[in-house]
């Protein structure tokens, strides 16, 4: 049965007695009566109070993942205690979606939230992850991108409102996603709230070592603590290997001549001085989703180096492109992800990320003022293109007017080209790509490159 199924889940003890005593309470209820349903299971299967409301929130996941005639499948001959709960598949739970927000049903949009965490984010596992890594599983499944393109389109084959009408109605709606993910992330925080097994995680690691996707809310505040005495150390670094590399090859020509004071015999050896390489830097940064972190950090470590470099260019993406190098300039203090966002211009018509629409963008309106011979860029982000078009044409003509293109992905290895990741395709136009996954991995790219 689903239901004690979810109860067990929630740490409430349902015995096998009161599972007997439900299915003989289904066979006495008017199953076309709801309420008198859930009271009647609720009495045979709950023995002790439930203050935190747990028998309400595993009735409600349970029926979800039913269809209509749920009821009457648990009054039949079939409903037995070895039977298993229907788990939705994404696009079953995005149309069932879909329907709820053009309604306006908040009590079933509630319920999906809660369904789609139960499938999607993997709390089956061993491992314990952060909040953050739940929500991007979760939000990887279910493609809420496409199901504001499929309501636009469902409302323009319509024909009914006007252009000013359909422009509020996508705003209602994209509000209403919006609100939608805020749920996902609260139905997350209260699942890791309650499991009474949760394990740390790298007891006693540095955060700066840490898995950045897997970071909680509050370690992501320690660790930016840590981003400028890295940056410091990193200047430092840096300065000091280009002071050690500022000889080159001999200087036959000058040692020559400065032997001729002591007979020809060359006891003053000179050296070919080497001019520092002082690079113009690009960044194009993805700030969407769970890589927006990994984005701040990745801006705020290289413009705290700006003393190393010649120029900096920092632009931010999710699907519609803007630069962001004024906020650097004119920032007193640490830059919040949520600045770049607001950016005009850096989100496009839905808000989630579309890297061939970025791409495009860039090499439309800022490729020729901002990239030269002598720029190297640098493309911050996961390679997520949501099944749109990658753009890879567009990062051709980047990589081909510049010095170098590198590319900085903060997902593991393994997982580039799978299902929505055009990694694959991006790297065959960078110099090279790294799975940078902590801000240590991230400081001692940055080093390298510049």
């Amino acid at each position: 049965m689903a239901l004690v199924d979810q109860l067990r889940r929630r740490r409430i003890d349902v015995t096998t007695g009161s599972v007997i005593d439900a299915v003989a309470a289904l066979t006495h209820l008017p199953l076309d009566e709801p309420d008198a349903v859930k009271a009647g299971l609720r009495a045979t299967l709950v023995k002790s109070s439930d203050p935190t409301g747990e028998f309400d929130r595993a009735f409600r996941a349970a029926f979800a993942s039913l269809d209509t005639a749920a009821v009457e499948v648990l009054a039949g001959d079939e409903a037995s205690t070895q039977s298993q709960p229907i788990v939705p598949t994404p696009g079953q739970l995005s149309s069932a979606l879909l329907q709820a927000m053009q309604q306006g049903d908040d009590a079933q949009i509630a319920m999906l939230a809660q369904q789609a965490v139960e499938a999607f984010a993997g709390f089956d596992g061993d491992d314990e992850h952060s909040e953050r890594y739940y929500l991007h599983r979760v939000m990887r499944a279910i493609d809420l991108s496409r199901m504001l393109s499929a309501a636009m389109q469902q409302l323009r084959r319509d024909g009914e409102l006007t252009e000013l009408e359909l422009m509020l109605a996508r705003n209602e709606f994209a509000e209403m996603l919006v609100h939608f993910r805020r749920r996902l992330a609260a139905e997350i925080a209260r699942m890791m709230a309650g499991r009474s097994d949760r394990n740390d995680v790298e007891i006693g690691a540095a955060l700066a070592d840490r898995d950045m996707l897997q970071l909680s809310a509050l370690e992501l505040g320690e660790l930016r603590r840590v981003v400028q005495p890295l940056a410091r150390q990193l200047a430092a670094r840096i300065s000091s290997h280009r002071r050690l590399r500022s000889t080159g090859r001999l200087d036959a020509r000058r040692t020559v001549r400065r032997s001729l004071q002591a007979g020809g015999v060359p006891l003053d050896v000179v050296m070919r001085r080497r001019h520092p390489h002082r690079p113009e830097l690009v960044l194009l940064c993805d700030v969407s989703g769970s890589v927006a972190e990994f984005a701040q950090f990745t801006f705020t470590l290289v413009h705290a180096l700006h003393d190393e470099l010649r120029r900096v260019r920092s632009f931010a993406f999710v699907d519609g492109i803007a630069e962001v190098t004024d906020l650097f300039e004119s920032a007193q203090h640490e830059i919040h992800v949520n600045r770049f966002v607001e950016r005009r211009g850096v989100l496009g018509e839905d808000g989630h990320s579309d890297y061939g629409r970025a791409f495009s963008r860039f090499v439309e309106h800022h490729l020729a003022d901002a990239v030269s011979a002598r720029s190297t860029v640098i493309i911050c982000g996961d390679a997520r293109t949501n099944y749109r078009p990658d753009g890879a044409e567009a990062l051709k003509a980047i990589a081909s007017q510049a010095r170098r293109v590198f590319w900085l992905n903060p997902e593991p290895e393994h997982e580039w080209g799978a299902t929505d990741s055009a990694m694959d395709d991006y790297r065959a136009y960078c110099r090279g790509a790294f799975e940078v996954r902590s801000l240590r991995q991230l400081g001692d790219v940055i080093a390298s490159l510049v």
